[in-house]
């Protein structure tokens, strides 16, 4: 059986990733600060492995604790074929050009973009350098790591560091004797919640503002559940080069 650790699984693409893994009966471990009661019901229709922890992600000093509570009851199954780990969770706000943004919402996002998943990364590695499975963690990149978008500073900042992350990991990975195979993944712009509150922005906030409000208006926002199959046909069916930064139009 495949483990799936998916964050930020109550909405958007975590959701998405979420409803295909349990059509295909692999035991998920979903992590997010809501609820998602169509996730729970169609655990239950599937009769797939459904566990769901409610944390908020962003409290950075329980993270390690999460990683070695779900960790130490997948060791217990000596029948485990993979286990994958997918970053998804994470947050736009602040959309605020420097100067204009609060120390709160900047550090916030920081812990949730950028060491949320360095931590979670770091302690799955730590504590399963000599599991012999398939072992994948995959972070959710953004087109923002490779550009500045003016009122995104923050948000651009972190998704750029965390590319960098998994290309320094997956460098390390590469010569290690049971390697973790880790990826970013770039998502491009999906119809989400996220894309809500980026439309919502003052202008004088986000100058690109229109932009968005028109990829909405032209129907140009990918589906979440298009952009989840395609992510899951990559680390499941394909060779995976360690540590490189994966695009969603590759596959589209």
């Amino acid at each position: 059986m495949n483990y799936f650790i998916v964050t930020g699984s109550s909405k958007g693409l975590g959701e998405a990733t979420a409803k295909l893994l349990l059509k295909e009966n692999h035991h998920l471990i979903c992590i997010a600060r809501s609820e998602n009661k169509d996730l729970e019901l169609a655990a239950k229709e599937s009769g797939a492995e459904f566990t769901f922890l409610q944390e908020d992600l962003s409290k950075h000093e329980r993270v390690t604790g999460i990683v070695q509570y779900l960790l130490s009851k997948i060791e217990k199954d000596d029948q485990a074929e993979g286990v994958y780990l997918i970053n998804n969770a994470g947050m736009v706000d602040p959309i605020k050009p420097a100067g204009k943004a609060d120390e709160t919402s900047m550090t916030k996002a920081v812990h949730l973009n950028l060491l949320t998943p360095m931590l979670m990364t770091n302690e799955f590695i730590r504590l399963t350098e000599d599991w012999n499975c398939k072992k994948v963690i995959v972070n959710i990149s953004s087109g923002a790591a490779n550009r500045p978008i003016h009122g995104w500073n923050t948000y651009c900042t972190t998704k750029a560091g965390l590319d960098m992350f998994t290309k320094s990991v997956g460098l390390e990975q590469s010569q290690a004797p049971h390697p973790t195979t880790i990826l970013s993944f770039s998502p491009g712009v999906m119809d989400t919640a996220m894309q809500g509150v980026i439309r919502s922005s003052d202008k004088e906030n986000f100058l690109n503002v229109d932009t968005f409000k028109n990829y909405y208006d032209e129907g140009q926002l990918r589906n979440p559940a298009t952009v989840a199959e395609k992510m899951l046909e990559l680390i499941l069916s394909r060779r995976v080069e360690n540590g490189r930064i994966y695009d969603i139009k590759e596959f589209i």
